[in-house]
């Protein structure tokens, strides 16, 4: 029969029947009306598929990395990955082959399901933070600062403690080693607070001078977890003593590798097998051994060459940036802050109330602006924050009124507000100077900001 005529169904049928009979494929061809090619096409197929395979399916073959596969099979894999986002598509086949719907029916390897997951795009995969770019590495002394805490570690004698310390990056010298006790005997968890890792660097500058920089993780005291953060006062008060204040990318303690080590470090050397009678004399302890670990101790880091770290390099006796408590407001300079604030945009959900929150300041913008979405500047020339409409293409329910901007003065941003003086110095131990100033550079020179 001619090529572009197409067989029925029900011939299909008949075909396949006779051929189940054992006619041959001619004799079939010569009842039909149909060639020999055909009638073995056909009972070909019924003999793999059934008679479902009889049937003609028009339009694109089903395409994608599970195309082939049972839709129950392929509705179980996408399932058990929306319930479970965190399984891997070897653990998702284990549990397709336990699951009582797939039994005796064909599975596909873990590649092929991850390749139909990935299909799916984004729908599929948790939201990914941008990829930080990496920090430049400190080339000079006092360069930065690694500064990182480990929290609530049991101390025998003393409870619960918080080490705080930081390391300068290039010397690898530990500049900042202060300890935080629990305020009770059932106190199991002790945070760091903000107040108190300022005073710990006050001490830490006291000792040597001011660094370029302070690098540390996003803990909450150092960034908040909006997606368009607002400084917390700590960078800003850094930033008002010309420090810059660096984050490391997320997920990657290693990039503050340094004072990380240093954890281990003073576990190692301090506390592993000690018994302390109080808080301070595990200060004392904890200042003795870094002290002898800085100027005494061959070291095996890089740059060290086996000698001391203050051996090795000399120059960190040297304050680049010399720094005292009492110097502090003349030290501190306002104006940074305020170019600092000026090169930031940050975007705000308004209250129902019409209030929008920046730092834990409130600042109010009228019921007109209930619910919507604001973009703030600051203003560095009048010190006020500009809010600004972000009007959508369209609204859901209604039109969004245009509305003017709103510049409200700025809260929180003056020198005592950000740097808690005078009360952080009447806080402060009495000035008690520790190698290397106290022994190389009593009195250092103040400079100029």
């Amino acid at each position: 029969m001619p090529a572009t005529r197409v067989t029925t169904v029900h011939q299909r049928q008949e075909m396949a029947h006779l051929a189940a009979t054992g006619q041959p494929y001619q004799a079939i061809a010569d009842q039909t009306g149909v060639s020999f090619w055909t009638v073995r096409k056909w009972e070909r197929r019924a003999k793999k598929g059934g008679l479902a395979a009889l049937l003609t399916h028009f339009g694109r073959p089903a395409m994608g990395p599970m195309a082939g596969f049972d839709p129950l099979v392929r509705y179980v894999a996408l399932r058990l990955k929306r319930q479970h986002m965190t399984w891997g598509a070897a653990y998702v086949v284990k549990k397709m082959t336990e699951h009582p719907l797939l039994l005796g029916k064909k599975l596909p390897d873990a590649t092929t399901v991850w390749r139909y997951w990935r299909s799916f795009g984004d729908r599929l995969r948790n939201k990914r933070h941008p990829i930080d770019p990496k920090l430049p590495v400190a080339g000079v002394a006092h360069g930065v600062w690694q500064l990182d805490a480990k929290e609530s570690v049991p101390v025998p004698g003393v409870g619960a403690t918080t080490f705080n310390q930081a390391r300068d990056e290039f010397g690898r010298v530990t500049v900042l080693h202060r300890i935080h006790p629990a305020q009770t005997p059932d106190q199991r968890v002790v945070k760091l607070t903000a107040d108190a890792v300022q005073q710990d660097c006050r001490i830490a500058f006291t000792q040597w001078g001011l660094p370029h920089a302070i690098q540390t993780d996003r803990a909450s005291i150092f960034v908040d977890a909006d997606p368009s953060p607002f400084p917390t006062p700590l960078t800003l008060w850094w930033v008002g003593l010309g420090i810059d204040h660096r984050l490391i990318p997320r997920q990657t303690p290693k990039r503050n590798g340094s004072v990380e080590r240093s954890h281990r470090t003073l576990n190692e050397r301090s506390l592993v097998g000690q018994q302390f009678s109080s808080p301070a004399a595990l200060q004392n302890q904890v200042d003795a051994d870094w002290h002898e670990l800085n100027a005494e101790c061959p070291s095996r880091a890089r740059g060290c060459a086996g000698q001391p770290p203050l051996l090795a390099h000399p120059e960190l006796l040297v304050a680049r940036r010399p720094y005292r408590p009492e110097w502090e407001r003349e030290l501190f300079a306002l104006p940074r802050v305020h170019r600092y604030l000026a090169s930031q945009t940050w975007t705000r959900r308004v209250s129902q109330n019409g209030q929008v929150s920046l730092a834990g300041d409130h600042y109010g913008l009228g019921r007109a602006w209930a619910e919507q979405t604001v973009s703030v500047t600051f203003d560095a020339a009048h010190c006020q924050f500009l809010f600004t409409q972000v009007r959508p293409e369209t609204a859901p329910g209604r039109r969004l009124p245009a509305l003017a901007p709103i510049h409200l003065d700025a809260k929180g941003l003056s020198v005592e507000s950000i740097t808690g003086l005078p009360a952080a110095l009447e806080a402060l131990p009495p000035r008690q100077l520790m190698f290397p100033l106290s022994m190389c550079y009593p009195e250092p020179t103040r400079q100029a900001a």
